[in-house]
């Protein structure tokens, strides 16, 4: 049994041996792996280079040298079933190579202070990014423009929207009747204001209001005559001067006006001195509207009109219309290029059949802008 052991010791102790001259030859050949020469390495000529990939850095062999493989040879005996021991287990080697890694190439410094800013780079990239100051001011700076941005967008196209539809309802006033201008306000009260407000708009767009000449105009006469504003809008005729005015239309702006049909207002016969239509001739039903103006006048009572300009096809047609109504002629204005101004007197009733009056005006359609 001695001599057996002695043998199997003897003829064990060669392995280790042999894996540790293995694992040398593995480090060296690892070594020359690892080792690269210098790209950045200024060498002149092709033997410099050939000597420098074959010449070790100092620090690489006291690294070879101080690797060493230390092997623990461990025999354990195995026992048998009966409990004696008959042989002994093949001894385990474990070899303890140092932690240490290969030493890599030395970098210059600039090569070094890239890695490290790399590093930092890669680093940053990983973690959540963090923000200076002046970045976290520039954001809610981006969202106040993108919020200034929408909100300028939203109101524009707001504003044309409202621009659409009220040149789609000043074409139903002029296409259709009073009374069917009337039902479609009474139905839908926020179409006048789209409407007023849209017609608001249009008038700071022109060089003169043809309503203040009325004013002035009444402002001379003596306060004591009473007045009929046919179209009102907003009233400025009641709030300027110190006259009694009655002021229609088909919707309320205040409390000074009086919701009606123009063509059936809600005065007495010969009950008016002076009746006023300034932009309001509007509808299919003009004749009516006049008819009526002429009922509520008292005798020698003055009739005033501003249009457009361009309603008018035909001045000397328009005159004669209003003849045939009961009105003569006193003064007119046609020298203005945006608005025609006439002044009648009363001097008749109107006749019964309105249609042979051949009363018209061209509709004012506003073009889109």
């Amino acid at each position: 049994m001695k001599n057996k052991r002695k043998c199997k010791n003897k003829y064990r102790q060669k392995q280790p041996e042999e894996e540790v001259n293995k694992v040398k030859s593995v480090g060296k050949h690892e070594l020359k792996e690892v080792v690269k020469p210098d790209s950045h390495s200024n060498s002149n000529t092709g033997k410099n280079k050939q000597k420098k990939k074959n010449e070790k850095h100092p620090e690489e062999a006291s690294n070879e040298k101080e690797t060493k493989c230390v092997p623990v040879q461990k025999c354990v005996p195995e026992s048998s079933a009966d409990g004696s021991e008959q042989k002994t287990r093949e001894p385990a080697v474990e070899i303890k190579v140092n932690q240490q890694q290969f030493p890599m190439k030395r970098l210059k410094p600039e090569q070094s202070l890239k890695r490290q800013k790399l590093q930092r780079m890669l680093h940053s990239e990983e973690t959540e990014p963090h923000e200076t100051p002046a970045e976290q001011e520039d954001k809610p700076a981006e969202e106040e423009v993108k919020q200034d941005r929408s909100a300028s967008l939203r109101s524009r196209m707001e504003q044309r929207l409202e621009a659409a539809r009220f040149r789609y309802i000043n074409e139903v006033l002029y296409s259709t009747s009073s009374g069917e201008a009337k039902r479609m306000f009474k139905q839908d009260p926020q179409a006048f204001w789209i409407y007023h407000k849209g017609y608001t708009a249009q008038v700071q767009r022109w060089p003169a209001n043809p309503v203040d000449a009325i004013i002035s105009y009444i402002q001379k006469k003596p306060s004591s005559l009473v007045v009929a504003d046919f179209g009102c809008g907003d009233c400025k005729i009641a709030r300027s001067v110190k006259n009694k005015v009655h002021s229609f239309d088909l919707a309320a702006t205040c409390e000074l006006v009086t919701v009606c049909d123009m063509a059936h207002v809600p005065l007495n016969d010969a009950s008016v001195d002076l009746a006023v239509f300034c932009l309001s001739l509007m509808g299919t039903n003009l004749a009516d509207f006049l008819a009526e103006a002429n009922r509520v006048l008292k005798k020698r009572g003055v009739l005033k009109i501003a249009e457009v300009a361009s309603r008018f096809d035909n001045v000397r047609n328009f005159i004669t219309a209003l003849s045939s109504l009961g009105f003569k002629m006193v003064s007119k204005d046609t020298e203005n290029s945006h608005f025609y101004s006439f002044e009648f007197a009363k001097t008749g009733k109107t006749p019964e059949n309105l249609k042979k009056v051949g009363l018209q005006l061209k509709p004012c359609l506003y073009k889109k802008r």
